[in-house]
């Protein structure tokens, strides 16, 4: 029989993986911390309790679920359709292979053990019936998943839009990883019009840097500070973008 923790603080007993994450405040960038602590709140519950905090999860729409999910998913967000949300939590063996085991593929230092304890307490995960076995099998499904929608010839088209955004912006380094969050990469990358005009209109280009850069980030890193927006900006030469598959 599931046994609740009763011995944790009250406000994480009683939280969810909803409801902790829409309980803090914070940007919508990519944070590690915040979700392995929603990861905890979400097997303290019953199975119950759990089955509806992720049918609330697939469609709520706040700061926290969207740090939750630019977390998880990172760029493999970029091709994936809209309903991703809704397809890895209708269950949560699902859940667990998908969106956790994408989370600990690209962050390997989350362990069975710090997951499994919260401020002295351990057994989160074991009084959930999740093993150490059921986590690393997790851990290699979402590795493995992530590397073949990466070089799943479906998504050669938006591969070659994030290298046209890349010319477009740094030059062709990897600098926007840490300046924009993934889900507004993946909105731009996903709309023709926008993503036209990001790359042949500077106006147009620069007020999308400025509305969708992660401001918590730029400002801590300086980012435009001693360099302008638009000296990010390289001219890129275009016909027909590439053509995303229905």
């Amino acid at each position: 029989m599931f046994k609740r923790i009763r011995s944790l603080p009250r406000f994480f007993a009683m939280a969810g993986l909803l409801v902790t994450l829409g309980g803090l405040q914070g940007c919508v960038g990519v944070d590690p911390g915040l979700v392995q602590g929603g990861i905890k709140a979400h097997f303290m519950k019953t199975p119950e309790e759990r089955k509806a905090s992720l049918a609330d999860f697939a469609t709520a729409n706040n700061w926290a679920t969207t740090a939750f999910w630019n977390t998880a998913m990172g760029e493999a967000m970029f091709y994936l359709p809209d309903d991703f949300r809704t397809t890895f939590t209708r269950d949560e063996d699902t859940f667990i292979n998908y969106a956790f085991g994408a989370y600990l593929a690209q962050y390997p230092d989350v362990s069975y053990d710090s997951l499994n304890s919260w401020l002295g307490e351990i057994g989160i995960l074991e009084i959930a019936g999740i093993s150490r076995e059921r986590l690393e099998y997790a851990r290699g499904f979402g590795r493995v998943w992530l590397k073949n929608l990466e070089e799943d010839p479906k998504n050669l088209a938006m591969k070659e839009r994030l290298a046209l955004f890349k010319q477009r912006f740094g030059g062709g380094s990897d600098s926007y990883k840490r300046i924009f969050p993934p889900h507004r990469m993946r909105a731009l990358l996903r709309d023709d019009a926008a993503l036209k005009a990001f790359l042949t209109d500077d106006a147009y280009a620069e007020d999308w840097v400025d509305k969708n850069r992660d401001i918590n980030t730029t400002t801590r890193d300086k980012t435009f500070q001693y360099k302008s927006i638009q000296e990010f900006l390289s001219p890129v030469t275009i016909g027909i973008l590439p053509g995303l598959a229905s």
